[in-house]
């Protein structure tokens, strides 16, 4: 398969799909009132009458995002091998994280602002909210299952506990532990989103309330089609940073 047919053969799907549904809502937008479901044309236009707005509100969701996962993969990770050295570690890590995780953030929000205030790192905390969970749940398994056969040649060899952690454990964890961060990548969109809005200072966020609130439909839809443009090249540079590492420090 040359690299042109493969390049068509991924895209060829999502971009059919992608043509049937923009044929769909033409044809619905032309039977609708504006006010209710404006023309593609006109979401596009909206964009391009006013770029430099959306270019702002895309860099501060954006440090937003990337502040959120960071945080998130760090602290899971160190969950992770936290949870990994014993059984009294893992019995006291899952179950926190899943409770903090189940707690809405929407929710746990009005506290943490209350507290904190509300600028950009108090937003990067609350997304950080969102992306532990994936990352600490997915890299316990990948750490608590390493190759069986690794294992038992570095053991014939007198390897130490430390030289085996380092040699199998984490490259082998690796897949699992970006699994978790591409996951955690979705979901800090959707934080990022959710703490705009309710603290309402910049970003996409806070554009998306400005807009449903004047009732300024085309510009509320361009709004939701950059978040999920942001949120699909977001996952995608994940997956990209998921190939790098493995391929330079992952096992076979």
């Amino acid at each position: 398969m040359t690299a042109r047919s493969g390049l068509l053969e991924r895209l060829g799907p999502p971009v059919g799909v992608s043509v049937v549904l923009l044929g769909w809502w033409s044809v619905a937008a032309a039977a609708t009132p504006p006010i209710l479901l404006p023309a593609p044309t006109a979401v596009v236009d909206t964009v391009l009458a006013d770029p430099a707005t959306f270019g702002r509100a895309i860099a501060v969701s954006g440090v937003t995002a990337i502040g959120g996962l960071a945080l998130g993969t760090a602290v899971g990770v160190g969950l992770a091998f936290v949870a990994i050295s014993s059984t009294p570690g893992r019995a006291i890590v899952e179950p926190t994280v899943v409770g903090f995780r189940i707690a809405p953030l929407t929710a746990v929000a009005p506290l943490v602002l209350l507290w904190f205030g509300t600028g950009v790192p108090v937003r990067i905390l609350l997304v950080s909210l969102m992306t532990t969970f994936p990352v600490t749940v997915a890299s316990i398994d990948g750490l608590a299952s390493p190759p069986a056969a690794y294992l038992d040649l570095l053991a014939s060899v007198g390897a130490s506990e430390w030289q085996t952690f380092r040699a199998v454990r984490v490259p082998a964890a690796l897949p699992s532990v970006f699994a978790g961060v591409k996951l955690g990548a979705a979901l800090a969109v959707t934080g990022t989103v959710v703490a705009e809005l309710l603290t309402l200072q910049n970003g996409l966020g806070a554009g998306v309330w400005e807009a449903g609130r004047f009732v300024r439909t085309a510009e509320l839809f361009a709004y939701l089609l950059v978040i999920a443009g942001f949120g699909v090249t977001f996952y995608g540079a994940a997956a990209v940073l998921e190939r790098t590492i493995i391929r330079r420090w992952g096992v076979d």
